[in-house]
């Protein structure tokens, strides 16, 4: 679940115990609370407001209505009990500010239901609310999630990734996580010079870590620069233990405590890295100036034409390897039929001197020439700030949208 501590104003000691029993049962952490004065200064250190029988002279309804009053509120979800199954009372509720109402008796079941359907409708509200610059242009809603990916192996995907997230989290310190889903040899710890205690093999061993934010972001390990890593596998036997719905769940929580995530796909394509390519606002997909890696970079998008799962959202980025050029920008745009959103440029000591000492490019050397192209990169890939002016629309060719130039 997107959220889940729970304010419940409760008089009524033994229906409490009951609603708390039923959620707690199912992971909720709940806070009783009976003065409604008291109730009031909690508000906004939880996701969910239950109310039920209040202490005092005030009303459930007068309760509600002052909740929905208080400025920092209107963005928690508010859910009411009614004492009887009359539709006047529920009527009362609404008009107050109630998102939802439910009358008793009710079994523990719907009251489970009713909270999980508010936090789900209040979590996939924010996520799509449009945001609205100073000028008056609308613009898209800020990217969360950036996926690196490239199906050839050497061509600097981790590189890229790492610095995607520390350029990231140096806007957005302890906001910001990567996730290394390249489960069997994965290499985001070596590029930040960690040694991590936990990894996602001990994630998905959680099933409560995998439904509670808190929980699961005391799994990554916090680097020097703020950025939070959930590291891939130390064994590579131990990759076959993450499937399709753990990256679903993984991704789905980290999003309820933090504010970007940058996902290390590796070159291995399977329902895992599709999943994360469905989650992601952003793919970034690399390759090195040479045949080998354009013939799989084609043969990648042919596929991803075919499977539909990622079309506008995607950018090419070019990494020169090579002391000397190979293949031309242009020559590369042609032969894919595409046009590269990113070009890096080679340097013979910097990258070697990063991931040798475990010190990323965009901190250890913020002044090259590689470093500003790659926090260019974050930058265009998230956004600036975390927004993006939404782009016209235009008519798509092909099935799922790569369009050949």
């Amino acid at each position: 679940m997107p959220a889940s501590t729970i304010l419940l104003i409760e008089a009524d000691a033994k229906f409490g115990e009951t609603i708390s029993s039923a959620l707690s049962a199912v992971g909720y952490t709940l806070t009783v609370v009976a003065d409604p004065e008291e109730a009031f200064s909690k508000v906004t250190d939880n996701q969910l407001i239950i109310i039920d029988v209040v202490a005092g002279a005030k009303s459930a309804i007068d309760v509600c209505r002052e909740i929905r009053a208080t400025s920092s509120a209107p963005s928690i979800p508010v859910l009411c009990v009614s004492q009887t199954d009359d539709v006047e009372d529920r009527i009362h509720f609404l008009e107050a500010g109630a998102d939802d109402v439910v009358a008793k008796p009710f079994d523990a079941r719907e009251i489970e239901a009713r909270v999980e359907a508010l936090l789900l409708r209040f979590q996939r509200s924010k996520d799509r609310t449009a945001v609205v610059s100073a000028d008056g242009l609308t613009v898209a809603r800020a990217r969360r999630t950036v996926a690196v990916h490239s199906p050839k192996g050497g061509v600097g995907t981790s590189t890229i990734a790492t610095n995607i997230a520390i350029a990231a989290a140096q806007r957005r310190p302890d906001r910001v996580a990567i996730i290394d889903l390249d489960l069997q040899f994965g290499q985001v710890a070596t590029h930040l010079n960690i040694t991590p205690q936990q990894t996602l093999a001990d994630v998905v061993r959680d099933d409560a870590a995998l439904r509670e934010p808190d929980l699961l972001r005391a799994y990554a390990t916090r680097h020097d620069s703020g950025l939070h890593v959930l590291a891939a596998p130390t064994n590579p036997e131990q990759a076959a233990l993450v499937t399709a719905d753990h990256v679903d769940r993984i991704l789905t929580t980290l999003l309820g405590t933090y504010d970007q995530l940058v996902i290390d796909t590796g070159s291995w394509l399977d329902e895992r890295s599709l999943r994360a390519f469905e989650h992601a606002e952003h793919v970034v997909f690399v390759m090195n100036p040479e045949i080998a890696s354009l013939k799989a970079m084609s043969a990648l998008i042919e596929y991803l034409n075919e499977a539909g799962t990622v079309a506008a959202k995607s950018m090419f980025v070019l990494n020169n390897t090579f002391g000397r050029e190979i293949l031309k920008l242009r020559d590369v745009e042609t032969a894919l039929g595409m046009k590269v959103s990113m070009e890096l440029p080679y340097d013979p000591f910097l990258y070697l001197k990063a991931v040798n000492e475990g010190n990323p490019i965009v901190s250890g050397a913020p002044s090259s020439a590689p470093a500003e192209r790659l926090i260019a990169l974050s930058t265009t890939a998230f956004g600036a700030d975390g927004l993006n002016v939404a782009p016209p629309q235009k008519k798509r060719a092909g099935r799922f949208g790569f369009r050949r130039r």
